[in-house]
């Protein structure tokens, strides 16, 4: 009888080791999406009129089937001209393009790009040091810089975005210092909100050998 229960103890075990692996470890858990959508009304690209406010929907893909995740996910904007909440709502300050809004859970991104019209704000002039063309051989970093319309210096309370990360990124210790990584071209962007308005501007970027 004792052999008995070691027995169906241990068929036990292996039969849940082998659905842990058939899951991959990813979707077995309810915390590893293997995917992640942001839609907005069922649609992929982002349309916000400031000052209005729009809902988005984060949509988690497991094995078993998919959960909407939009409350418990974690949610981030690039760009300051348009806010978003910890339900994914999205409220627009001022006119930008190329906002993109990022919603995260379990280790997994998912995210939706569009641009937000309407409402009022100043245009961002981008600078950089050293000037482009950047050369990944003999420079590592750039440091950009934003000055607006008054011709005031905003880089530290700019809020910045490379259009592509796996070309550059940027310092979270240190506002417009970006890294270099890869050859080839993007865009950077810089965003500034204040008292229900924005300002923005972007920069179009070449990384050679």
């Amino acid at each position: 009888m004792r052999n008995f229960g070691r027995k169906s103890w241990m068929i036990g075990l292996a039969t849940f080791a082998v659905l842990a692996l058939g899951a991959g470890c990813r979707g077995f858990f309810v915390n590893q999406p293997n995917s992640i959508s942001v839609t907005q009304g069922g649609s992929s690209t982002l349309a916000v009129t400031a000052p209005n406010s729009v809902q988005l929907t984060a949509t988690a893909t497991f094995n078993s089937g998919t959960k909407d995740i939009t409350k418990s996910a974690s949610w981030q904007s690039s760009s300051a001209c348009a806010t978003v909440s910890s339900t994914g709502l999205v409220k627009g300050l001022g006119p930008v393009s190329d906002v993109t809004i990022t919603a995260s859970s379990g280790g997994v991104n998912g995210s939706i790009t569009g641009s937000v019209t309407g409402g009022s704000g100043q245009t961002l002039t981008i600078s950089s040091s050293p000037q482009q063309p950047f050369s990944l051989s003999t420079n590592t970093t750039v440091q950009f810089t934003a000055t607006d319309s008054s011709s005031n210096n905003v880089t530290n309370t700019a809020t910045w975005t490379s259009g592509d990360n796996s070309l550059l990124t940027f310092s979270t210790a240190s506002p417009g210092l970006a890294t270099l990584l890869n050859i080839g071209s993007t865009t950077v962007s810089a965003s500034i909100a204040s008292s229900g308005t924005c300002s923005s501007g972007s920069e179009s970027i070449s990384i050679n050998q």
